[in-house]
């Protein structure tokens, strides 16, 4: 009977996560923040896409979102009462800089208001996690230059940051330079024929400006601040629709590497990927080796956002010199698979394989967090939004297989949530819903709590470790 007892005590134990481990939750500024001209800010391309007629799914604005700006007192103690102790969040680039361009003022206005939430997020014991770069690009930059591929880019994201790590760095000890910098560099190029160029234009010019940002944390600000920094990717995981068929696993294989790898082979090793700089040969940005030098191991950790996986097969795109035929992949799911309301696959295994994956590749002990990971729940009525057992499903699904990969030895450090609010999700505006905190919008934007974000709470509770719990 004893040596039960034991057995039981120790796969309790063993079912931990590991004691450093952190469980977070994830927004951005521009879907949550809302206050769109306070306090002097200026407009992102956002807004002013999102005004433009036809641009926006249900034709809503970020203008009020969730008014998080000003009610972020709010979003805080939800944090704490569901023992979430870790927020990642963004910091609104227009806001801090209105007119974009290095040397052009600082605002105060809001440099005081971030520092009051800081100091809140302090008191109430949340550690913040602090995304530069969220998709916000001030629209002056737009209108004056070309926006990512201006060749003053990187100059004028280096005052803005910079100017961040000066007024926050005593509080923030985790920076992310970019999110989803594939996003940037393909799904923001609207003209068919810009996809020759521009898309590696885009990336080369946030890759360079990524290195310069941690080039300067590093010799300015980590060791005052004892910090860390890095950038936030995204992928999904590729498997080749047949396994048995050399195309399909060579178009897999190559789908992952003008993906993740296009960004985070640079980042720690100091290069494209050799497919990527075969395929696309002199339309590639090349690196000088001062750049090289900048980017190898520019990030302190392995940072990822992760949603849903694909069945590869070689593509049928002609020749054409563009992304599209230089992956020349096509995409499909398997038919077993279910769906979130955005229409992604939901694939739990994927996470685990692509964990697994990055420790083979980037290093057996590079700390990997998860930065986003999360579903569009369908939500047609308040009951059906409160009671969100699809997006518990989900979470528990994803989760058991980030444990897994721990415990097959993978050095998982964290899990973020996304999201902590209903928001302004992009194309989509207020019609998909990602949070575990209902928001009726409005001019008064109410904050419900769904089942999801006390299933989270009591999650964290069964499997942080002892010495990390949280009364």
């Amino acid at each position: 009977m004893l040596k039960i007892f034991l057995s039981l005590l120790l796969c309790s134990v063993c079912a931990k996560y590991p004691s450093d481990f952190v469980f977070g939750a994830s927004t951005a500024a521009l879907q949550i923040e809302g206050a769109w001209l306070q306090d002097d800010k200026a407009p992102s391309v956002w807004d002013n896409l999102a005004h433009l007629p036809g641009f926006i799914a249900d034709g809503t604005t970020p203008d009020i979102a969730a008014d998080s700006y000003n009610r972020y007192k709010e979003d805080i103690d939800l944090l704490v009462s569901a023992g979430i102790r870790h927020y990642r969040m963004s910091i609104s680039w227009p806001r801090i800089v209105p007119k974009g361009r290095k040397n052009t003022t600082v605002n105060e206005k809001a440099i005081k208001r971030y520092q009051e939430m800081f100091e809140y997020m302090k008191q109430k014991g949340v550690t913040p996690y602090v995304t530069l770069y969220h998709w916000d690009l001030p629209v002056v930059l737009s209108l004056q230059g070309y926006g990512l591929v201006d060749r003053n880019f990187s100059d004028d994201f280096l005052y803005y940051a910079n100017a961040s790590f000066y007024h926050f760095g005593e509080y923030v000890k985790t920076w992310y330079t970019f999110n989803e910098p594939w996003v940037s560099s393909v799904l923001e190029v609207m003209k068919d024929k810009e996809k020759a160029e521009k898309p590696y234009n885009i990336s080369y010019h946030l890759l360079i400006a990524h290195a310069r940002t941690v080039k300067l944390y590093r010799e300015e600000y980590q060791n005052k601040h004892k910090g860390k920094i890095g950038i936030v990717f995204n992928t999904g995981m590729s498997y080749p629709k047949d396994p048995n068929n050399t195309k399909d696993v060579e178009a897999a294989y190559r789908a992952m590497n003008f993906s993740l790898g296009w960004f985070a082979d640079p980042v720690f090793f100091g290069d494209y990927p050799e497919i990527v700089k075969q395929r696309v040969g002199n339309r590639l940005p090349k690196f000088n080796e001062i750049e090289k030098g900048w980017l190898k191991n520019s990030s302190d950790f392995f940072a990822f956002n992760h949603y849903s996986s694909s069945l590869i097969e070689e593509g049928k795109y002609q020749e054409q010199n563009d992304y599209d035929s230089d992956v020349n992949v096509s995409y499909s799911n398997d038919p077993s698979w279910d769906y979130t309301d955005s229409g992604w696959a939901i694939v739990p295994k994927g996470i685990h394989d692509l964990i697994v994956r990055i420790k083979e590749y980037y290093g057996d002990n590079i700390p990997i967090y998860i930065t986003e990971n999360g579903m569009a729940n369908k939500e047609t009525t308040r009951e059906e939004a409160l009671n969100d057992q699809p997006r518990i499903k989900y979470l528990n699904d994803y989760l058991t297989n980030v444990k897994k990969a721990i415990d097959e030895g993978a050095n998982v450090k964290g899990y973020f949530v996304w999201s902590l609010l209903d928001n302004f999700e992009w194309w989509s505006g207020f019609s998909k819903r990602f949070g575990l905190v209902r928001i009726e919008y409005g001019e008064d934007p109410k904050r419900i709590p769904k089942a999801s974000l006390s299933w989270y709470s009591d999650y964290i509770k069964k499997n942080i470790a002892p010495e990390t719990s949280i009364e």
